[in-house]
């Protein structure tokens, strides 16, 4: 789709440049033979580095360097402006006379001239194989080869070599030292030649999107506007390198603009598909904007690949770059994944709950969804590490091997860990929550992989194991959008009559109905997520949220020295100090309606009667 998109933004491009044509000047390219050469010499150093303990470091900085001359001569291989620079003609030339030279050695049993004669014959014949290889791939490597037709190609000649790598050297022990000590030396620097060609065909086998060829349009299209706009800029430039950044900016301009419009075009490709949403407006346009953030963040990344693509042409980026490319638009298709669960997927299993005849659970979607999530990302997760060259097997395979050992060990930090995990999908509390917890209670100041710290109420500082907090009921006093409960009982003489009993109630319940910072069924509520909307069917979405506007004003009860009447409602703002300024105001209220209406509060007496007194005499 990058092709596609280029080939786009250089058809606009093509429409105010000039029509004139020049032909490419001083271009320099480097021959292939010269790049295997300087990987050979490296890795003869790399040797040589790895026996001396005080030179490792140095050898990591040519490992370094062999990596992107690797990755330069994989970009290059299939180039036909590339030069292979082996002369095949002579290579086959020196070989018969090595030929000749081997059956006068074997005549004159010529040990050391045989063994001597038969090394470079070898080393003549891996430089062959490397030729024979290159242009094997450039005549059957087209724009519809796949990697598997790279690795058709390749793996023949990984198997040759392996084959050769595995033959061993004894030097005739008949020989003179120097002579052994030249044919050792001369073996050594074959086996390294054999090593580095070997390596760099598991290079190429491994990175074969790097040698599939880019869009024939596309490199002509390039070259094409590259030549134009070199043509209108004053200055004479060898290789094209202010072309390329002018084009690369205006390219990246152009992409960028797009940008908001793909990402439409996007939105109403899902839209089309998806209509179960279409009946609320406000619903639409939430999920659309969850949706666009991840589009937008990945068209944003892919402007700049392009855009580094055209500053690089004619050969590909650097592997690094590369790769880091690659795990941001991992990252970025499994956030858009995650957004497409979280706008459509609540409501699509919602709707097969609501349909289902056979006993579906409706509490198992809440966990369907979960385990969906996290599939997602534990696959984002291991695509990311293959991308980035690890070996996914292999971890697999020592975790299960090992892991039993190592959780024996840390049985107590994974129950831990794995606690924390469970504490974060179950969202049951966040930072700055109110929470008790058995006797632990305070507000939760961070929560880590191992514990949570809880600050008490008393300013002492707790440091609670997540195990144990996965394990015990928690009562969170944040999870409240509205409603903190006003319970009471007033407690009134006896001598109250029914009549201003009743009169009282009814006035006491409509100046909590009439009290607007008492919370009523009546009240508006803020907008609420379109995940939660979509449950509606399936749960209480006022309990769910932390809505409470429950208001009771009832005689309760004949106590043993008052009538009581109960008063229970909730206020709206679930903050403390609010509240009890709004309880305050509440309970003088019912003081005042209390005396208008005559009546009294009762307070504990008790009632003594004697039957009869002694008498005085």
């Amino acid at each position: 789709m990058k092709k596609i998109f280029f080939n786009l933004v250089l058809i606009v491009l093509a429409f105010w440049t000039p029509s004139s044509l020049k032909a490419v000047d001083g271009e320099d390219f480097v021959d292939l033979y010269v790049i295997l050469n300087q990987i050979d010499r490296i890795n003869q150093a790399i040797d040589t580095y790895n026996k001396d303990p005080q030179k490792m470091q140095e050898a990591t900085l040519y490992a370094e360097q062999k990596n992107e001359l690797m990755h330069e001569f994989t970009s290059k291989a299939i180039s036909h402006k590339e030069k292979i620079g082996i002369d095949i003609k002579q290579n086959k030339s020196e070989q018969e006379k090595i030929k000749l030279n081997l059956q006068i050695a074997a005549q004159k049993n010529d040990v050391y001239s045989f063994a001597l004669n038969q090394i470079s014959l070898d080393s003549l014949r891996l430089d062959q194989n490397m030729y024979e290889l290159i242009e094997k791939l450039r005549k059957k490597i087209d724009f519809f080869s796949q990697k598997n037709d790279v690795v058709k190609i390749i793996s023949p000649y990984i198997l040759q070599f392996d084959k050769k790598e595995r033959e061993k050297y004894l030097a005739p022990k008949e020989l003179k030292e120097t002579q052994k000590n030249i044919l050792e030396n001369s073996w050594k620097e074959y086996h390294i030649k054999l090593q580095t060609y070997k390596e760099i065909l598991n290079y190429i086998e491994q990175n074969s999107q790097v040698i599939l060829p880019q869009s024939a349009i596309m490199n002509i299209g390039m070259e094409w506007m590259l030549e134009k706009i070199d043509e209108i800029i004053p200055l004479n430039t060898n290789n094209l390198g202010i072309a390329k950044v002018i084009l690369s900016f205006i390219t990246l301009i152009i992409l960028l603009g797009c940008r908001k419009i793909i990402a439409r075009v996007v939105m109403k490709l899902v839209e089309f598909f998806v209509k179960f949403t279409r009946h609320n407006a406000q619903v639409q346009n939430k999920i659309r904007d969850d949706i666009t953030t991840p589009i937008s963040w990945f068209l944003l990344l892919w402007s700049f690949d392009i855009s580094l693509d055209i500053l690089y042409y004619p050969n590909l980026p650097t592997q690094k770059i590369e790769v880091w490319f690659g795990v941001a638009y991992i990252i970025f298709i499994a956030w858009f994944i995650i957004s497409l669960l979280k706008g459509y997927g609540t409501a699509f299993i919602t709707i097969i709950a609501q349909k289902s005849s056979d006993g579906f659970r409706k509490e198992v979607i809440n966990l369907i969804l979960k385990i969906v999530y996290f599939i997602v990302v534990v696959l984002a997760l291991l695509i990311i590490l293959k991308h980035l060259g690890f070996n996914i097997s292999a971890i697999i395979a020592s975790l299960g091997i090992g892991g039993l050992a190592v959780a024996l060990a840390v049985k107590d930090m994974l129950a831990n860990f794995f606690a924390s995990v469970m504490l974060l999908f179950d969202n049951s509390f966040s930072q700055g929550d109110w929470i008790v917890c058995g006797d632990i209670e305070g507000t939760v100041v961070e929560m880590g992989l191992r514990r949570t710290t809880v600050r008490t109420f008393d300013n002492a500082l707790l440091f609670v194991p997540n195990s144990e907090l996965a394990n015990k009921s928690i009562r969170n006093w944040n999870r409240r959008k509205v409603g903190r409960r006003i319970k009471m009982s007033l407690g009134l003489t006896y001598g109250s009559s029914r009549e201003a009993l009743q009169k009282c109630v009814q006035q006491i319940r409509e100046m909590l109905n009439n009290n607007p910072n008492i919370s009523k069924d009546s009240d508006e509520k803020e907008n609420i997520d379109y995940q939660v909307v979509f449950k509606k069917d399936i749960i209480s979405i006022d309990d769910y949220m932390g809505y409470k506007n429950t208001l009771f004003v009832f005689i309760d009860e004949f106590a043993p020295s008052s009538i009581n009447l109960l008063i229970y409602c909730f206020s709206k703002t679930v903050a403390w100090g609010e509240f009890l300024k709004v309880k305050e105001e509440v309970m003088l209220e019912m003081m005042k309606i209390i005396e208008s209406n005559g009546l009294s509060f009762a307070f504990p007496s008790q009632s003594l009667y004697i039957e009869s007194l002694p008498n005085p005499n």
